[in-house]
Protein backbone atom coordinates (compact mmCIF):
# COMPACT_ATOMS: atom_id res chain seq x y z
CA UNK A 1 0.00 0.00 0.00
CA UNK A 2 2.71 2.30 1.13
CA UNK A 3 6.22 1.74 -0.43
CA UNK A 4 9.80 2.22 1.39
CA UNK A 5 10.07 5.71 -0.60
CA UNK A 6 6.82 6.92 0.17
CA UNK A 7 7.20 5.67 3.56
CA UNK A 8 10.36 7.58 4.51
CA UNK A 9 9.15 10.88 2.45
CA UNK A 10 5.95 10.77 4.60
CA UNK A 11 8.05 10.05 8.22
CA UNK A 12 10.19 13.07 7.16
CA UNK A 13 7.44 15.42 6.09
CA UNK A 14 5.17 13.97 9.52
CA UNK A 15 8.69 14.65 11.37
CA UNK A 16 8.95 18.38 9.97
CA UNK A 17 5.74 19.28 11.01
CA UNK A 18 6.17 18.14 14.63
CA UNK A 19 9.35 19.72 14.87
CA UNK A 20 7.69 23.35 12.81
CA UNK A 21 4.93 23.08 15.44
CA UNK A 22 7.29 22.45 18.15
CA UNK A 23 5.33 19.05 19.31
CA UNK A 24 7.03 17.16 21.46
CA UNK A 25 6.43 14.07 20.38
CA UNK A 26 3.86 11.87 18.39
CA UNK A 27 3.21 8.32 17.21
CA UNK A 28 1.26 7.91 13.83
CA UNK A 29 -0.26 4.55 12.78
CA UNK A 30 -2.51 3.99 9.67
CA UNK A 31 -4.11 0.26 8.77
CA UNK A 32 -5.54 -0.24 5.56
CA UNK A 33 -7.76 -3.31 4.74
CA UNK A 34 -6.88 -4.60 8.07
CA UNK A 35 -3.03 -4.50 8.03
CA UNK A 36 -0.58 -1.99 9.02
CA UNK A 37 0.73 -0.21 5.95
CA UNK A 38 2.49 2.87 7.87
CA UNK A 39 4.14 3.91 11.73
CA UNK A 40 6.09 6.07 13.31
CA UNK A 41 7.24 7.47 16.39
CA UNK A 42 8.92 10.31 16.57
CA UNK A 43 10.38 12.98 19.22
CA UNK A 44 11.03 12.95 23.22
CA UNK A 45 8.05 11.66 25.07
CA UNK A 46 9.65 13.98 28.19
CA UNK A 47 11.58 16.92 27.19
CA UNK A 48 14.00 17.44 30.54
CA UNK A 49 15.27 14.73 31.44
CA UNK A 50 15.31 13.61 28.09
CA UNK A 51 13.30 10.50 27.44
CA UNK A 52 12.44 9.65 23.61
CA UNK A 53 9.47 8.12 22.19
CA UNK A 54 9.02 4.47 22.25
CA UNK A 55 7.96 2.92 19.16
CA UNK A 56 4.79 1.69 20.88
CA UNK A 57 4.68 4.62 23.10
CA UNK A 58 1.76 5.02 25.05
CA UNK A 59 0.04 8.16 25.59
CA UNK A 60 -2.76 9.52 27.60
CA UNK A 61 -5.81 9.70 24.87
CA UNK A 62 -8.02 11.84 26.59
CA UNK A 63 -11.45 12.41 24.98
CA UNK A 64 -10.46 9.56 22.65
CA UNK A 65 -12.02 7.93 26.02
CA UNK A 66 -15.54 8.82 25.11
CA UNK A 67 -16.13 7.02 21.27
CA UNK A 68 -13.74 4.09 22.08
CA UNK A 69 -14.99 3.35 25.97
CA UNK A 70 -17.96 5.30 26.20
CA UNK A 71 -19.64 4.80 23.43
CA UNK A 72 -18.93 1.00 23.25
CA UNK A 73 -19.91 0.08 26.48
CA UNK A 74 -23.33 1.97 25.95
CA UNK A 75 -23.72 0.42 22.22
CA UNK A 76 -22.84 -3.11 24.30
CA UNK A 77 -25.70 -2.56 26.68
CA UNK A 78 -28.05 -1.49 23.68
CA UNK A 79 -27.26 -3.88 22.04
CA UNK A 80 -27.74 -6.60 25.00
CA UNK A 81 -31.12 -4.90 25.73
CA UNK A 82 -30.42 -3.37 28.80
CA UNK A 83 -30.67 -0.09 27.23
CA UNK A 84 -32.50 1.78 24.35
CA UNK A 85 -31.52 4.95 22.62
CA UNK A 86 -34.47 6.62 23.87
CA UNK A 87 -34.18 5.65 27.40
CA UNK A 88 -35.40 8.66 29.39
CA UNK A 89 -32.01 8.95 32.03
CA UNK A 90 -34.27 9.58 34.96
CA UNK A 91 -35.94 6.86 35.00
CA UNK A 92 -32.51 5.45 36.11
CA UNK A 93 -31.56 8.37 37.78
CA UNK A 94 -34.38 10.31 39.01
CA UNK A 95 -31.85 13.13 39.56
CA UNK A 96 -31.35 13.82 36.16
CA UNK A 97 -33.76 15.87 34.37
CA UNK A 98 -36.45 14.15 33.10
CA UNK A 99 -36.20 15.03 28.95
CA UNK A 100 -32.52 14.18 28.37
CA UNK A 101 -32.21 10.49 26.49
CA UNK A 102 -29.26 8.73 26.45
CA UNK A 103 -28.85 9.58 23.30
CA UNK A 104 -28.65 13.47 23.78
CA UNK A 105 -25.88 12.11 26.44
CA UNK A 106 -23.97 10.53 23.52
CA UNK A 107 -24.87 13.19 20.72
CA UNK A 108 -23.43 16.48 22.70
CA UNK A 109 -27.52 17.47 22.56
CA UNK A 110 -28.29 17.32 26.10
CA UNK A 111 -28.45 20.80 26.93
CA UNK A 112 -25.72 20.44 29.74
CA UNK A 113 -22.92 23.17 29.82
CA UNK A 114 -19.80 22.13 28.56
CA UNK A 115 -17.86 21.94 31.77
CA UNK A 116 -17.27 22.42 35.43
CA UNK A 117 -14.06 21.95 37.74
CA UNK A 118 -15.94 19.78 40.08
CA UNK A 119 -12.38 18.57 41.38
CA UNK A 120 -12.21 21.63 43.29
CA UNK A 121 -14.49 20.73 45.96
CA UNK A 122 -12.81 17.44 46.70
CA UNK A 123 -8.86 19.02 46.43
CA UNK A 124 -7.21 16.90 48.83
CA UNK A 125 -9.52 13.62 48.43
CA UNK A 126 -9.13 12.76 44.83
CA UNK A 127 -9.47 9.19 43.61
CA UNK A 128 -11.61 8.42 46.94
CA UNK A 129 -15.61 6.92 46.55
CA UNK A 130 -16.70 9.82 48.37
CA UNK A 131 -15.52 12.31 45.72
CA UNK A 132 -16.32 9.89 42.86
CA UNK A 133 -19.55 9.81 44.20
CA UNK A 134 -20.13 13.63 44.51
CA UNK A 135 -18.74 14.27 41.91
CA UNK A 136 -21.38 12.26 39.89
CA UNK A 137 -24.23 13.40 42.13
CA UNK A 138 -23.41 17.09 40.74
CA UNK A 139 -22.80 16.23 37.26
CA UNK A 140 -26.49 14.70 37.41
CA UNK A 141 -27.70 17.43 39.54
CA UNK A 142 -26.61 20.19 36.84
CA UNK A 143 -29.35 22.28 35.32
CA UNK A 144 -30.13 22.33 31.37
CA UNK A 145 -28.84 25.27 29.92
CA UNK A 146 -31.68 24.23 26.83
CA UNK A 147 -34.09 22.19 25.81
CA UNK A 148 -32.71 18.35 24.98
CA UNK A 149 -31.93 18.22 21.30
CA UNK A 150 -32.33 21.70 20.27
CA UNK A 151 -28.54 22.52 20.17
CA UNK A 152 -25.30 20.97 20.31
CA UNK A 153 -22.68 21.78 22.95
CA UNK A 154 -19.77 19.38 22.99
CA UNK A 155 -20.05 18.84 27.01
CA UNK A 156 -17.93 16.96 29.29
CA UNK A 157 -20.78 17.04 31.77
CA UNK A 158 -23.46 14.72 29.92
CA UNK A 159 -20.26 12.11 29.70
CA UNK A 160 -20.23 12.08 33.87
CA UNK A 161 -23.92 11.26 33.75
CA UNK A 162 -23.24 8.24 31.29
CA UNK A 163 -20.93 7.04 33.33
CA UNK A 164 -23.36 6.78 36.76
CA UNK A 165 -25.70 5.28 34.35
CA UNK A 166 -23.38 3.01 33.00
CA UNK A 167 -22.20 2.01 36.18
CA UNK A 168 -25.61 1.95 37.50
CA UNK A 169 -27.35 -0.21 35.27
CA UNK A 170 -23.85 -2.49 34.70
CA UNK A 171 -23.86 -3.21 38.50
CA UNK A 172 -19.86 -2.78 37.97
CA UNK A 173 -17.25 0.44 38.15
CA UNK A 174 -16.55 1.64 34.80
CA UNK A 175 -12.87 0.26 34.33
CA UNK A 176 -14.59 -3.86 34.67
CA UNK A 177 -17.39 -2.80 32.16
CA UNK A 178 -15.33 -1.52 29.49
CA UNK A 179 -12.71 -4.90 30.36
CA UNK A 180 -15.56 -7.29 29.76
CA UNK A 181 -17.56 -5.36 27.26
CA UNK A 182 -14.68 -3.80 24.79
CA UNK A 183 -11.07 -5.32 25.72
CA UNK A 184 -12.26 -9.18 25.86
CA UNK A 185 -14.16 -9.31 22.72
CA UNK A 186 -11.43 -7.10 20.95
CA UNK A 187 -8.70 -9.82 22.02
CA UNK A 188 -6.84 -6.64 23.39
CA UNK A 189 -4.66 -5.57 26.54
CA UNK A 190 -2.73 -2.52 25.69
CA UNK A 191 -5.70 -0.05 26.60
CA UNK A 192 -5.11 1.33 30.49
CA UNK A 193 -6.34 3.36 32.75
CA UNK A 194 -3.47 4.97 33.63
CA UNK A 195 0.58 4.41 32.62
CA UNK A 196 4.03 4.51 34.02
CA UNK A 197 5.65 5.20 31.08
CA UNK A 198 3.06 7.26 29.40
CA UNK A 199 4.64 10.42 27.35
CA UNK A 200 4.54 13.29 29.76
CA UNK A 201 1.83 16.15 29.61
CA UNK A 202 1.23 19.21 31.61
CA UNK A 203 3.49 21.20 34.00
CA UNK A 204 0.20 21.23 36.02
CA UNK A 205 -0.46 24.50 37.83
CA UNK A 206 -3.46 22.74 39.79
CA UNK A 207 -0.99 19.87 41.03
CA UNK A 208 2.30 21.64 41.25
CA UNK A 209 3.82 19.19 39.15
CA UNK A 210 5.01 17.39 35.78
CA UNK A 211 2.21 15.03 35.06
CA UNK A 212 3.46 11.85 33.55
CA UNK A 213 1.45 8.39 33.78
CA UNK A 214 -1.58 9.93 35.09
CA UNK A 215 -4.06 11.17 33.59
CA UNK A 216 -4.36 15.02 32.55
CA UNK A 217 -7.74 15.57 32.65
CA UNK A 218 -8.66 17.13 36.24
CA UNK A 219 -11.72 15.77 36.94
CA UNK A 220 -10.82 12.25 35.77
CA UNK A 221 -7.96 12.62 38.03
CA UNK A 222 -10.51 13.79 41.10
CA UNK A 223 -12.42 10.31 39.91
CA UNK A 224 -9.68 8.41 40.27
CA UNK A 225 -8.37 8.70 36.93
CA UNK A 226 -11.21 6.11 35.41
CA UNK A 227 -13.96 7.47 33.46
CA UNK A 228 -16.36 7.61 30.15
CA UNK A 229 -15.05 11.16 29.11
CA UNK A 230 -10.94 10.78 29.86
CA UNK A 231 -8.67 8.03 31.62
CA UNK A 232 -7.80 6.06 28.93
CA UNK A 233 -3.93 5.43 27.80
CA UNK A 234 -2.39 3.51 24.78
CA UNK A 235 0.18 3.79 21.88
CA UNK A 236 -0.92 4.16 18.66
CA UNK A 237 -0.97 0.41 17.47
CA UNK A 238 -3.59 -0.45 19.98
CA UNK A 239 -5.53 1.96 19.51
CA UNK A 240 -5.79 1.34 15.70
CA UNK A 241 -6.35 -2.25 16.67
CA UNK A 242 -9.35 -1.48 18.90
CA UNK A 243 -11.21 1.20 15.89
CA UNK A 244 -10.25 -1.80 13.12
CA UNK A 245 -12.26 -4.38 15.69
CA UNK A 246 -14.79 -1.78 15.72
CA UNK A 247 -14.52 -1.20 12.11
CA UNK A 248 -14.84 -4.73 11.32
CA UNK A 249 -17.83 -5.02 13.51
CA UNK A 250 -19.92 -2.40 12.24
CA UNK A 251 -19.72 -3.76 8.18
CA UNK A 252 -19.04 -7.61 9.07
CA UNK A 253 -20.90 -7.81 12.53
CA UNK A 254 -20.39 -12.21 12.65
CA UNK A 255 -16.90 -11.53 12.61
CA UNK A 256 -16.78 -10.23 16.06
CA UNK A 257 -20.05 -11.34 17.10
CA UNK A 258 -19.40 -10.00 20.80
CA UNK A 259 -18.69 -6.51 19.77
CA UNK A 260 -21.73 -4.27 19.16
CA UNK A 261 -21.29 -3.93 15.29
CA UNK A 262 -24.81 -3.15 14.41
CA UNK A 263 -25.33 -0.92 16.35
CA UNK A 264 -21.96 1.23 16.00
CA UNK A 265 -22.86 0.63 12.11
CA UNK A 266 -26.31 2.45 12.82
CA UNK A 267 -25.24 5.39 14.57
CA UNK A 268 -22.10 5.90 12.14
CA UNK A 269 -24.52 6.65 9.39
CA UNK A 270 -27.07 8.97 11.52
CA UNK A 271 -26.25 12.60 12.23
CA UNK A 272 -27.07 14.32 15.39
CA UNK A 273 -27.99 18.34 16.19
CA UNK A 274 -24.24 18.82 15.30
CA UNK A 275 -21.04 17.01 14.67
CA UNK A 276 -21.41 14.04 17.04
CA UNK A 277 -23.27 10.62 16.31
CA UNK A 278 -23.19 7.90 19.25
CA UNK A 279 -20.20 9.53 21.24
CA UNK A 280 -18.51 9.78 17.58
CA UNK A 281 -17.46 12.60 15.45
CA UNK A 282 -17.47 13.12 12.35
CA UNK A 283 -15.68 15.25 9.26
CA UNK A 284 -16.59 19.14 9.90
CA UNK A 285 -15.92 21.09 6.61
CA UNK A 286 -15.34 24.84 6.42
CA UNK A 287 -12.81 27.22 7.25
CA UNK A 288 -10.78 24.50 9.17
CA UNK A 289 -11.05 21.17 9.65
CA UNK A 290 -8.75 18.44 11.51
CA UNK A 291 -9.36 15.78 9.07
CA UNK A 292 -7.75 17.85 6.12
CA UNK A 293 -9.18 18.09 2.79
CA UNK A 294 -8.75 14.36 1.84
CA UNK A 295 -10.55 12.37 4.26
CA UNK A 296 -14.06 11.22 3.24
CA UNK A 297 -17.52 12.65 4.51
CA UNK A 298 -18.06 9.08 6.12
CA UNK A 299 -14.98 9.29 8.69
CA UNK A 300 -15.77 8.98 11.95
CA UNK A 301 -13.83 8.87 15.25
CA UNK A 302 -12.55 12.06 17.93
CA UNK A 303 -10.12 14.08 18.95
CA UNK A 304 -8.47 14.43 22.26
CA UNK A 305 -7.31 17.53 24.10
CA UNK A 306 -4.17 16.39 24.68
CA UNK A 307 -3.35 15.70 21.05
CA UNK A 308 -4.66 12.68 20.07
CA UNK A 309 -7.10 11.57 17.52
CA UNK A 310 -8.71 8.14 15.74
CA UNK A 311 -10.26 7.86 12.56
CA UNK A 312 -12.35 5.37 10.82
CA UNK A 313 -12.86 5.63 7.06
CA UNK A 314 -15.51 2.74 6.34
CA UNK A 315 -15.11 3.46 2.73
CA UNK A 316 -11.34 3.28 2.78
CA UNK A 317 -11.25 0.38 5.10
CA UNK A 318 -8.75 2.76 6.63
CA UNK A 319 -7.88 3.79 10.65
CA UNK A 320 -5.88 6.40 11.11
CA UNK A 321 -4.39 7.02 14.50
CA UNK A 322 -2.68 10.20 15.69
CA UNK A 323 -1.27 10.19 18.97
CA UNK A 324 0.61 13.30 20.47
CA UNK A 325 1.53 15.16 23.77
CA UNK A 326 1.17 18.51 22.47
CA UNK A 327 0.44 19.63 25.78
CA UNK A 328 3.67 19.05 27.26
CA UNK A 329 4.86 20.89 28.70
CA UNK A 330 2.71 23.58 28.43
CA UNK A 331 -0.77 23.86 27.36
CA UNK A 332 -0.62 25.30 23.35
CA UNK A 333 -2.90 24.74 21.03
CA UNK A 334 -2.00 26.70 18.40
CA UNK A 335 0.70 23.71 17.06
CA UNK A 336 -1.90 21.09 17.48
CA UNK A 337 -4.56 23.34 15.16
CA UNK A 338 -2.12 23.28 12.25
CA UNK A 339 -0.37 19.85 12.70
CA UNK A 340 -3.13 17.44 12.57
CA UNK A 341 -4.68 18.14 9.08
CA UNK A 342 -1.49 18.59 7.51
CA UNK A 343 -0.39 15.15 8.59
CA UNK A 344 -3.59 13.64 7.58
CA UNK A 345 -3.55 15.53 4.39
CA UNK A 346 0.50 13.66 4.04
CA UNK A 347 -1.06 10.28 4.88
CA UNK A 348 -4.08 10.75 2.64
CA UNK A 349 -1.90 11.89 -0.41
CA UNK A 350 0.57 9.41 -0.05
CA UNK A 351 -2.15 7.12 0.21
CA UNK A 352 -3.64 8.29 -3.21
CA UNK A 353 -6.66 9.44 -2.21
CA UNK A 354 -8.40 12.76 -3.96
CA UNK A 355 -9.38 16.02 -2.19
CA UNK A 356 -13.15 15.98 -0.83
CA UNK A 357 -15.01 19.21 -2.05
Amino acid sequence: MIASTQAATLSKSIQELAAHHRISSLSVNVRVDGREVFHLSHGLARRSPPRPALDDQPYDLASLTKALAGSIVTASMIDEGLLRDETPVSALLPEVDPRITLRHLLDHSSGLPKWNNFYEGARTAWGVASTRAGILTRACQTPIQAPPGTRHVYTDIGFLVLLRLLEHVGGEPFDRLFAQRVLKPAGLTDLRWGWPMAAATEACPVRGTLIEGTVHDLNCAALGGISTHAGLFAPARAVSALAQALLDAALHPPSHPALPGSVLGRWWRERGPGSHTGGWDTVSRGSYTSTGHHVPDDAVGHLGYTGTSVWIVPSKRTILTLLTNRIHPRDELAGIRAARPAIHDAIAQTLGWPRVG
